[in-house]
């Protein structure tokens, strides 16, 4: 998001992105837009013995909470809101000054995430005004949903039939079944153009800045969990590293393709062309706000 706005991307005639994953294929539609919030709030720090004194800060984070439970049951049903307390104070007996929550809010466009953040914002302050305590909030980062591109679709699913996803031996088997994983290796290619998910991806900021094509590559055993700790053991296995040269193989026929067959390149391009008439991209960060390297 922060390369796209200060014009990494600029110019480009195409882009190709990949993904590992458990499944081989192409998916048209990309994930769920997400906006990236922190919420912090201000309060008086005191004596645990005489919180009457103070105004805690946590008590604002924890309320907000709360109303945020609350509204997930008045939401679509494809909206998620997921939060972590990044700050909550320092010791039980001191009331805290400071406490600091992290959000992520997801849904199918910006426009259901812009909607959803307002209300959610609305959450903190309420729960400031009960707690009397000060409110501030700003936004990590924004991800657009994906700019479906046809014609680039169907060039990238030419090549992963061509090159096709890669292939299990009786020792990869082995060495996932030491984890638990006794199903194997997805060796099927995924047809169609898929539906939207409901992760989210800031590659997909970049399919409204040039037509993209996309395709995921079978690097996990069937049945592995994301974000786990048996995905990240299990790409260090000899399989995964051979799917990355699979994946390698797809960009190359991809790029390959978009060269020497012009008129694939001007379908691409119209269609995006079509599809982003009277768009103007904002990147939704300001342009002054840094990079952010650490964690909020």
């Amino acid at each position: 998001v922060y390369m796209a706005r200060d014009g990494a991307f600029r110019d480009l005639d195409a882009v190709l992105a990949w993904h590992p994953g458990t499944g081989t294929g192409v998916n048209n539609f990309g994930g769920s837009s997400l906006d990236s919030l922190v919420y912090e709030f201000h309060g008086r720090t005191a004596h645990g013995a005489s919180a009457h004194h103070g105004r805690s800060a946590l008590d604002g984070v924890m309320l907000m909470d709360v109303a945020a439970n609350y509204l997930r049951e008045h939401i679509p049903e494809n909206c998620r809101i997921h939060c972590v307390i990044r700050n909550g104070g320092d010791a039980p007996n001191v009331v805290p000054a400071y406490a600091k929550v992290w959000y992520f809010v997801r849904g199918k466009d910006r426009a259901q995430v812009d909607e959803l953040r307002e209300r959610l914002t609305a959450c903190a302050r309420g729960a400031a005004i009960a707690t009397d305590t000060e409110m501030k909030w700003h936004r990590i980062t924004a991800v657009y949903p994906r700019l479906p591109n046809d014609p680039m679709c169907d060039l990238v699913a030419d090549n992963v039939a061509l090159f096709g996803p890669p292939r299990a031996t009786k020792a990869d088997r082995a060495s996932v079944e030491k984890l638990g994983y006794k199903n194997g290796f997805n060796a099927t290619i995924t047809q169609g153009y898929g539906t939207q998910g409901r992760g989210s991806s800031d590659e997909d900021n970049v399919s409204w800045l040039a037509p993209m094509g996309r395709f995921t590559v079978a690097c996990y055993a069937n049945g592995t969990p994301g974000h786990h700790r048996d995905l990240a053991a299990q790409a260090l296995l000899p399989f995964a590293e051979r799917a990355i040269f699979q994946a390698a193989k797809i960009f190359a026929g991809s790029a390959t393709d978009l060269l020497v067959k012009p008129d694939l390149l001007r379908k691409a391009r119209a269609e995006f062309q079509k599809k982003t008439r009277g768009f103007k991209y904002d990147p939704l960060i300001p342009k002054r706000q840094s990079v952010p390297i650490d964690p909020p």
